[in-house]
């Protein structure tokens, strides 16, 4: 009987069977948390592959013995694109589980004019921890799909590389236009079909010399409302309303 207490188990491509050992956190969560037996099944799939259940064989103090079973392939990500202003890394560690959570298909994490620069030399990027929060965020939804991750040290460089056609938006909190109301307007048009890149800065903003490049790349510059957010709000928030429009025209 397939067991649902658990989101998902994630496994890497080379763990199809295998065992884990009590050091490994999906052991101490599938014995502690979820009281497995042998026998017992659980939703897992493997990283940007398919979905299925990994069926528990053995259990003992050394180790939990598995096979996985696939089943189907997941839902793609959609066509969002984040560009984000290097945040303090706690707050980063939370971003990228909720944006993975969320379905954007890649993240660009940029050091601006006004972030610290060593927001970008901690060990979340150094030593690529991030990928257990783009893990996280994955069996939160239910998803195998992680989104790529792109770091910068220059802003003028993240910009481009957006050859592609792509709609670009960057939030400004002095822009004329907010974002819902253009995104409502293309709603009724179907121009929502197109990629995104949306940029959020980090918590002292976009310089004016940054803010120069987005107009030189050709962003367009939009706001969510009248009051300034926190970088984290900001982003989850703007992400979100492409999410629901997409999610809409499916």
């Amino acid at each position: 009987m397939l067991k649902r207490r658990m989101n998902l188990i994630l496994l890497d491509p080379s763990e199809k069977e295998g065992s884990f050992s009590p050091e490994d956190r999906r052991y101490s969560h599938l014995r502690a948390v979820l009281k497995a037996k042998e026998g017992d099944q659980f939703r897992a799939g493997i990283v940007n592959g398919p979905l299925g259940h990994l069926k528990v064989l053995r259990i003992t103090r050394e180790e939990i013995k598995y096979h996985f079973f696939p089943e189907k392939e997941p839902l793609s990500p959609y066509p969002l694109e984040i560009v984000l202003g290097a945040v303090r890394p706690l707050v980063a560690r939370r971003l990228l589980k909720d944006l993975t959570s969320l379905g954007v298909r890649a993240i660009h994490m940029v050091s601006t004019d006004l972030s610290e620069k060593s927001y970008l030399e901690s060990s979340l990027w150094k030593k690529n921890e991030y990928i257990k929060n783009l893990k996280e965020g994955a069996e939160q939804a239910e998803t195998t799909v992680l989104p790529v991750l792109y770091q910068y040290k220059k802003l003028d460089r993240c910009l481009s590389g957006f050859s592609l056609p792509i709609q670009k938006i960057v939030l400004d909190p002095a822009a004329e236009q907010l974002l819902w109301r253009q995104l409502e307007s293309e709603h009724e048009t179907r121009d929502l079909i197109n990629p995104v890149a949306l940029a959020v800065g980090p918590e002292r903003g976009w310089s004016e010399r940054e803010l120069s490049l987005f107009y030189e790349a050709g962003f367009q510059f939009r706001r969510l409302g009248t009051r300034v957010l926190r970088t984290e709000a900001a982003a989850l928030i703007a992400a979100g309303i492409f999410v629901v429009r997409w999610f809409e025209g499916e």
